[in-house]
């Protein structure tokens, strides 16, 4: 069983209080039961019933991901999509037994600009042609 720590690097710092935070340190050496039982039922507290399937439950493992980093949950749930993605789903791997470190590795291979591409430009805008004299047409 896999007991590293997981560094999620951030695409962007985000601010939480009086700190700024780069990184989401998945200390997975901390897992007990009392954090299984308690992430399950907050889960479930809160009406998710999808925590039946913890591995694929973004609610489950994030609530996972906040117990063992020592980052509260509603900041994990403010990240950015992908910040999130990376977060819950590192988690998830674990919970089902595989390495949590090597899918982190392959999930934010060759991730300089986080999979996305820079937002098009927007094209110059030409002023609106004025109809000319054969192209207008006198009401009937």
């Amino acid at each position: 069983m896999f007991t590293g720590t997981v560094k999620v690097k951030l695409t962007a710092p985000v601010k939480w209080e009086d700190r700024e935070i780069s990184t989401i340190d998945l200390d997975f050496s901390k897992v007990t039961g009392a954090i299984v039982n308690r992430c399950e039922r907050e889960t479930f507290e809160g009406g998710n019933i999808s925590g039946l399937n913890r591995p694929t439950s973004s609610e489950y493992c994030s609530r996972f991901a906040a117990a063992i980093s020592g980052v509260p949950f509603r900041l994990i749930e403010k990240l950015p999509f992908y910040d999130y993605e990376k977060v819950w789903q590192t988690v998830s791997q674990y919970i089902r037994h595989q390495n949590p470190q090597e899918f982190y590795n392959q999930f934010t291979e060759g991730d300089d600009d986080a999979g996305f591409t820079a937002p098009a430009e927007k094209p110059e805008e030409k002023p609106a042609e004025k109809p000319t004299a054969e192209k207008q047409t006198a009401p009937k």
